[in-house]
C-alpha cells in the first residue's frame, strides 16, 4: 500500500462511524460491494483519485493533508469565506454557527480567543451597535462601490442576516471560553464610529446610540467577569485575562476531545483555518504561557475589576463628548 493510501485510510478511520463496520462504510461511500471495499482498505487495490474524492466528501475530510506526508515542516491551510456582499456575509455567519455548534453541551469543549479588538461575539445582540458593525464590514469588504456611499440610516440589512447573527451570539453564550485581551481593546470600534460620523454617513443620534450600546456591552462583560459565569442561570464558564505585552491578532483556537482547529486572522473577518495537530498544540501551549503572564480579570475582586473596566468607560465617554462637540462646531469642508 502506498504512503498516500495508508494516510488516507488512517484519516478515514478517524472520521468513521463507530457503530458500523469500517469496510461497510467504505463500500457505502464508494457505492460498491464489501469485497471491493476490503481490497482498498487492505491495500490490495490502489484507491483511484476519483474514489479518493468520493471518500473525502463522504467523510468530510480534506485531501490536502495527503500532500504533506513526506515533509512534517509543511502544513496546509484553508482560508475562510471572502465577504463580498450581504449574501456572503450571511453565509459566513452560517459557517461560524456550524463551527460553534459541536461545542454546545460538551463539557470538554473549549475556546481560546486571543483578541486585539473586542471579540465580535460580544457584539451579537439585537442593538444598533450590531447593525453598525454589519454596516461597517460591508462598507469595508463589499465589492459594490455604490453601497459605500450609502449612509448608515439608509442601509437596509435583511432580517435573515440579523437572525443568523443573533443565533451565533446565542451559541457563543453557551461556549466555555477563555479570552485574552490586549491593550486598546475597543479602539477599533471607537475609530469606526468617529470616522463614519465625521464622514457624514452616520447621524449624531445614531452615533450616540451606538456609543450607549457599546457602553452596555462592556457593562455586560464586566458583570460576567465578577462571577466567571455567563449569568445566574447560565453557568457556562467565562474567563477573561489582560495582557498588555501580548501582540494579539484575533486568533481563535477551538478544542474538542478528539479535534482541534486554529483560526489565524489575516484581515477583517478573514482567517486561515489550520487543523494540523502540531500547530494547534503549539498554539494552545503558547496561549497557556501567555495566560501565566497575564492579569486575571474574572474572579479577581471588585476593586481590580472596576480598575480594569473604568478606562474603557472613559474612552467611550470621551468619544461621546467629541461627537457632541463636533455637532456644535462641525468640521469645515473646503
Amino acid at each position: 500500500m502506498s504512503k498516500i493510501d495508508t494516510q488516507l485510510i488512517k484519516l478515514l478511520k478517524s472520521k468513521s462511524n463507530k457503530n458500523i463496520s469500517f469496510i461497510d462504510e467504505i463500500a457505502l461511500a464508494l457505492e460498491t460491494n464489501y469485497d471491493a471495499a476490503y481490497r482498498r482498505v487492505n491495500g490490495k487495490t490502489t484507491i483511484s483519485l476519483e474514489e479518493a474524492v468520493k471518500l473525502s466528501k463522504y467523510f468530510n475530510i480534506s485531501l490536502n493533508k495527503l500532500f504533506t506526508i513526506d515533509d512534517d515542516s509543511k502544513i496546509l491551510i484553508r482560508q475562510t469565506l471572502e465577504i463580498k456582499n450581504i449574501k456572503t456575509l450571511e453565509l459566513y455567519f452560517n459557517i461560524v454557527y456550524k463551527r460553534l455548534k459541536p461545542m454546545i453541551n460538551n463539557d470538554k469543549g473549549k475556546m481560546y480567543y486571543s483578541a486585539k479588538e473586542l471579540p465580535i461575539f460580544h457584539l451579537l445582540y439585537n442593538t444598533k451597535l450590531l447593525r453598525f458593525k454589519l454596516y461597517v464590514w460591508l462598507q469595508v469588504l463589499g465589492h459594490d462601490n455604490n453601497s459605500k456611499k450609502v449612509a448608515f440610516e439608509d442601509f437596509h440589512i435583511p432580517k435573515s442576516l440579523i437572525d443568523t447573527v443573533l443565533d451565533v451570539g446565542n451559541l457563543y453564550r453557551n461556549v466555555k471560553i477563555t479570552e485574552i485581551w490586549s491593550s486598546n481593546i475597543i479602539n477599533t470600534v471607537l475609530h469606526q464610529i468617529q470616522y463614519f460620523f465625521e464622514s457624514s454617513l452616520l447621524s449624531h443620534k445614531s452615533a450616540i446610540t451606538i456609543c450607549e450600546d457599546l457602553m452596555s456591552t462592556i457593562k455586560n462583560i464586566e458583570e460576567t467577569a465578577y462571577h466567571g459565569k455567563r449569568d445566574e442561570l447560565n453557568k457556562t464558564s467565562y474567563q477573561l485575562f489582560y495582557n498588555p505585552l501580548l501582540n494579539s491578532n484575533n486568533n481563535v483556537l477551538i478544542k474538542l476531545p478528539n479535534y482541534k482547529v486554529l483560526f489565524m486572522s489575516y484581515s477583517i473577518l478573514r482567517y486561515y483555518e489550520i487543523e494540523d495537530i502540531g500547530v494547534c498544540n503549539n498554539m494552545e501551549q503558547f496561549l497557556k504561557n501567555q495566560i501565566l503572564l497575564s492579569k486575571q480579570v474574572t474572579n479577581s475582586g471588585t476593586k481590580d475589576i472596576i480598575l480594569f473596566f473604568k478606562p474603557l468607560y472613559r474612552q467611550i465617554d470621551g468619544l461621546v463628548k467629541q461627537i457632541n462637540l463636533l455637532k456644535q462646531f462641525p468640521i469645515q469642508k473646503y
